[in-house]
């Protein structure tokens, strides 16, 4: 992390749509406002950066929409899909992180993973970044 930047660090834990959408635009309009933006993408989150585990995603139950449903609303809003939303992140400067606990406990390994990913970083270090009196920590 940069000096002087304040930063957005944002924990996606929820392996839905609605879950990991809100993630994505949030770091990528702070970085567009001139912050550095991180996602620490941990347990049904880590779905989005998992190999053949994108295509799972749906939307919650609190939602209210099918799969199918979801995918006509965001297409005729002109929203990318998530695949593309996190390739959109990381080229506009979006730091991505997966849980190396997660990643242990689902017997993943880095190879599992979608080549966006920045590094792989346990509890400790996500700790010590949201610390930062410059970082703005929020879980999704």
């Amino acid at each position: 992390m940069s000096e002087g930047k304040s930063r957005l660090l944002i924990v996606a834990s929820r392996g839905t749509a609605d879950g990991l959408y809100p993630a994505l635009i949030l770091a990528t309009t702070a970085v567009s406002q001139g912050k550095e933006a991180y996602i620490y993408f941990t347990f049904g989150g880590m779905k989005l950066l998992t190999k053949q585990m994108a295509e799972t995603i749906k939307p919650s139950v609190d939602l209210g929409l099918s799969k199918e449903e979801l995918e006509q609303l965001l297409a005729k809003g002109g929203m990318p899909s998530l695949v593309d939303m996190l390739k959109m992140a990381k080229e506009s400067g979006v730091k991505i992180y997966a849980c190396s606990p997660t990643m242990n406990l689902f017997g993943l390994k880095q190879d599992d993973l979608v080549d966006v990913v920045d590094e792989v970083i346990g509890a400790s270090a996500f700790l010590q970044m949201a610390s930062d009196p410059k970082t703005l920590a929020i879980f999704i």
